[in-house]
């Protein structure tokens, strides 16, 4: 495989590479939220439960527009 070949698989590649991080990243900033909220207001596990769940609606949500994105 020459570097010409190389440089196009990296590149074909790259898109999906932070597709990972982006949706672990939106998951545990919504849950990281809703603790915070949770400590602030003493409303035990309920926030974080919906900071969670927020978090993964948007990480699909994300998920679901670069892919979309990606396969045009």
């Amino acid at each position: 495989m020459g570097s010409g070949a190389w440089g196009t698989a990296v590149r074909d590649v790259a898109p999906y590479v932070g597709i990972g991080t982006t949706l672990a990243l939106t998951v545990l900033l919504g849950l990281g939220v809703g603790y915070w909220l949770d400590q602030r207001l003493g409303t035990g596990p309920w926030l974080l439960l919906v900071g969670g769940f927020l978090g993964m609606a948007l990480a699909f949500y994300q998920f679901f527009r670069t892919v979309a994105g990606l396969r045009k």
